[in-house]
């Protein structure tokens, strides 16, 4: 394997080239391929290891540099491993046909995880089984976009995914009192299963609050809550 130097650092032939574009200009850095998919995926790695160069292009294949005054106009600063954070995170990264199915698989486990804890089957009243929505992922032939987030990719997966399944996203508003000997444990469990809108503690220690959840979860969640304080949980479906 050849090398060349580059900046500070010699750069090796094997580098590739993740770009973005800013303020209608390119900018682009050389790094491992490998290094920069794994901190793509949220993996802690160091900038200095992830760079082939601590150079930022214009455009890299031809060695051209970035000028300071363009890279700290688009980034408001030219400081490289900031900038480099940047790029590395939203840049355009042409990745290998392993690392392409790694990443539509993890992205597939969390759109089908936030459907199965978000939605439930009108008909049953129940979530669907996370198994039930892959198939119905599947069957519809829903293509999942790596660098998309999951909020973004939901609503169209939804839609496509009604084809097949019945889904529905009702949240429900409910009241919840715990007694104080279950109140710190319990406010766990609740806030876990959804949003507290508003809360307030009793003289007597306990709690009180106003909770937005799916409709989906509301079972599981009487159940966690009556199991802890042994039937002692008050809950009101505010209307």
């Amino acid at each position: 394997m050849g090398s060349r130097k580059s900046g500070d650092k010699w750069l090796e032939l094997d580098a590739v080239v993740i770009g973005i574009k800013r303020e209608g200009n390119r900018f682009e850095l050389f790094v491992d391929p490998d290094l920069a998919f794994d901190y793509r995926r949220g993996e802690e790695v160091p900038m200095e290891d992830i760079l082939k160069s601590f150079e930022i292009y214009d455009d890299a294949k031809r060695g051209s540099r970035a000028t300071e005054i363009l890279v700290k106009d688009a980034f408001g600063t030219s400081e490289v491993f900031t900038v480099a954070r940047e790029i590395l995170k939203h840049g355009e990264f042409k990745l290998t046909h392993e690392q392409r199915i790694q990443l539509v698989e993890e992205k597939t486990e969390a759109i089908i995880k936030d459907i199965a804890k978000r939605a439930m089957n009108p008909q049953t009243g129940h979530p669907h089984p996370p198994d039930r929505i892959r198939q119905a992922m599947e069957e519809a032939k829903i293509r999942v976009d790596p660098f998309i987030r999951v909020d973004e990719q939901v609503p169209r997966v939804v839609k496509a995914l009604l084809v097949i399944i019945p889904i529905s996203f009702e949240s429900v508003k409910l009241s919840i009192t715990l007694p104080a000997s279950f109140a710190g444990k319990g406010y766990n469990i609740v806030a876990k299963a959804g949003v507290v809108k508003s809360d307030s503690w009793g003289q007597d220690g306990s709690w009180t609050g106003l909770v937005e959840m799916p409709a989906s979860l509301r079972q599981a969640l009487y159940d966690d809550l009556n199991k802890l304080t042994k039937g002692q949980t008050r809950i009101d479906v505010v209307r």
